[in-house]
């Protein structure tokens, strides 16, 4: 590497310039801060989009509402079908947090549901 431009700007720090040249495209500014960006072909990219994925579904089936701190979802576990977990605060039952821990896989049975309330 050429150091030989370093002294065109003695006003600059050495480490401020040791970033400049070891920049690799990485970076973005972005809501007033710098991040580092993880490219869509490193395979890093795989394991968070999965958990990303799994979130935005979370997400899109939240139920609350206005009037008070009331919400329900629900989500199923990727690796089994038909078997997941609800959150419920005050959908219910009133000033009632539960856990349900639900099971659906075999039709034949009765569903299995296991409830915690806090």
């Amino acid at each position: 590497m050429d150091m030989s431009n370093i002294n065109k700007a003695p006003y600059l720090p050495f480490e401020l310039i040791d970033l400049i040249l070891s920049y690799d495209g990485r970076i973005r500014f972005r809501n007033g801060r710098f991040s580092n960006v993880i490219i869509s072909n490193d395979p890093r990219y795989e394991v968070i989009e999965s958990v990303i994925c799994k979130k935005m579904t979370i997400l899109r089936t939240i139920s609350t509402t206005i009037y008070g701190p009331e919400f329900y979802f629900e989500f199923s576990f990727d690796s089994l079908p038909r078997v997941g977990l609800c959150y419920d605060y005050h959908w219910s039952y009133s000033n009632k947090f539960e856990i349900c821990y639900y099971d659906f896989r075999n039709p034949s049975a009765h569903m299995q549901r296991y409830r915690t309330y806090v």
